[in-house]
């Protein structure tokens, strides 16, 4: 961004709020695949569980 030439602050602040706007996005997905991957190991203790309980 430091080689960009910037006719007024309009074009900056438009570039900085889709910079923000991506890390946003990012942060929510990154959050998302970590609920994802709780859930999933939380589902498989419980599928281990019920097996373990109906087995024996």
């Amino acid at each position: 961004m430091a080689d960009q030439n910037w006719d007024d602050d309009t074009e900056y602040r438009q570039a900085k709020g889709r910079a923000w706007l991506m890390v946003a996005i990012s942060s929510c997905c990154s959050l998302l695949v970590l609920a994802l991957m709780a859930l999933a190991a939380f589902g498989v203790s419980l599928f281990v569980a019920v097996v373990e309980a109906l087995s024996g």
